[in-house]
């Protein structure tokens, strides 16, 4: 099944990082939707509805935004899916342009998370991972470790994805970190949770981002170019209860999520040029290539470490520095991958431009189920 695409006419992003205490999750997101709108060249009048992602803004923040945009009155709809909340908030948009029910639509994915989280998350008291004291970190050094055992991959290799991810980060202007790092940076970084250390580990970030999409009579009512970025499909797939004795990196749901992605837009892996991945963790970029089908499995860290998925390689991943350098505002962090793919797809990355990038994929994970072997996951498919 193949659906209509939603061409790209304007994206937006706000640099992540941490901002002031002055500046609110409103300011993030107004700012990134004002500069994808006025990229596109839309009036507020010919926006027919607007898709917010984010997981900690608090009641109707996408209404909040919307109002301040001059955009109040208009369909409004909020979608908080943890990490995989602003590519969710994409998701639905696509399919909302598909179906026919808009031509021109705004989407945001924001997120103010350094100095509250407003909403409040509190732990529910029968959740056994919360009982356990289970953390993101330490579910992921559990997956290093049996990567490392089953397939002979080096501390080391893994952490190649930090220093290959801060270097590309470099190039880009709204990243979060834009230096450099070492490997031994990496290995004698403070350890979170062996083996992995806090070089390993995404920041917590504030930032937006934004896209206007349309159909094709969308784009004729703005007067946008032939060849324009195209979002020709996104997946979406929620995690299963895990079988006896499966690794930890079975990655299942990235698999189901890859399948739901080729059958939707007629694109296989080996048409893929550039990838956006929920690298929240070294290891998780590796395990994620891998169950995606993107790389092989048990050779993705080798894959890192030999420079296969830096910029001139045969399969540039996170040429924005990924979530471990450009940043993690979890709900901003899906609309800012296909805002990348969009600046990757039009030639304009300057210094981090993968060269001849004509398909791009984006990946994001939301976070896990106890029991599962994973939340929500979306796997965004774009072409030019």
């Amino acid at each position: 099944m193949t659906l209509a695409s939603a061409h790209v006419a304007g994206v937006g992003m706000v640099r992540f990082g941490k901002h002031p205490v002055s500046v609110t999750l409103e300011d993030l997101g107004e700012q990134a939707a004002r500069s994808a709108l006025a990229e596109a060249g839309a009036a507020s009048a010919q926006v027919d509805a607007v898709f917010v992602g984010h997981v900690f803004g608090g009641p109707v923040a996408g209404q909040r935004i919307a109002v301040r945009l001059g955009l109040d009155g208009k369909p409004v709809s909020n979608h908080e899916n943890y990490c995989a909340s602003g590519a969710t908030a994409i998701r639905e948009a696509w399919t909302a342009l598909a179906a026919g029910l808009h031509d021109v639509v705004l989407v945001i994915g924001v997120e103010k998370m350094t100095d509250r989280i407003s909403g409040g998350v509190r732990p529910d008291p029968n959740d056994l991972d919360a009982a356990v004291g289970y953390v993101m970190a330490a579910g992921h050094a559990m997956s290093a470790r049996r990567y490392m055992a089953d397939h002979g991959a080096t501390r080391e290799q893994i952490a190649m994805v930090a220093v290959k991810n801060h270097a590309h980060s470099v190039h880009n202007p709204f990243a979060q970190y834009q230096r450099a790092i070492s490997l031994d940076e990496v290995l004698q970084a403070r350890q979170i949770a062996e083996p992995l250390g806090l070089l390993d580990c995404s920041p917590i970030s504030d930032g937006a981002a934004a896209m206007v999409l349309c159909s094709p009579r969308g784009a004729q009512r703005l007067g946008l170019a032939a060849g324009a970025p195209r979002v020709l499909g996104c997946a979406l797939v929620s995690g299963s209860v895990e079988r006896a004795g499966e690794s930890i990196n079975a990655e299942r749901v990235s698999r189901n999520a890859a399948e739901q992605a080729w059958r939707l837009t007629g694109v296989d892996p080996a048409d893929i040029d550039v990838v956006e991945m929920h690298d929240c963790f070294t290891i998780a970029e590796i395990v994620r290539l891998e169950g995606l089908g993107l790389v092989p499995v048990g050779e993705g860290a080798r894959w890192t470490a030999e420079g296969h998925t830096s910029l001139g390689g045969r399969l540039p991943v996170n040429p924005s520095g990924g979530l471990l350098s450009r940043g993690h505002p979890v709900g901003a962090t899906g609309v800012a991958q296909a805002v990348e793919l969009t600046w990757q797809l039009r030639g304009s990355a300057g210094g981090r431009q993968v060269e001849n990038a004509r398909v791009g994929l984006a990946y994001c994970k939301g976070g896990t189920v106890s029991g599962t072997d994973g939340g929500s996951v979306t796997t965004l498919v774009m072409a030019r």
